[in-house]
């Protein structure tokens, strides 16, 4: 096995776990997602496990039926990620309002 090769599977399975980990987390059953892209039980397994390719269109319908952030998967060198954490303190039962404006 090659180098590529080896890389594209390597991807494969980290997408793979983060649509597994995505579906557990929203404990959404393997059918479900398997009708959603009109594929088989065995297939989507097989999907989540990084043994089987999945379409670019596939993946963005999971994407958007899981609530998979798109920095979850595309993550390489030309994907701007900015991150920013804010501490808030509040009592409890205080109500906080957070209002975020991005501009490019």
């Amino acid at each position: 096995m090659g180098d590529q090769e080896k890389r594209l599977l390597e991807r494969n399975r980290e997408i793979g776990l983060v649509l597994r980990e995505a579906r557990t987390k929203k404990d959404i059953p393997i059918t479900t997602c398997a009708k959603l892209i009109d594929t088989s039980r065995r297939r989507y397994i097989a999907m989540e496990r990084g043994e089987a390719i999945i379409g670019v269109a596939e993946l963005e319908v999971l994407m958007a039926f899981l609530e998979v952030p798109v920095e979850k998967v595309w993550h390489g060198k030309d994907t701007p990620v900015v991150s920013r954490q804010v501490m808030l303190e509040a009592l409890p039962g205080q109500v906080l309002q957070i209002v975020v404006d991005i501009r490019k």
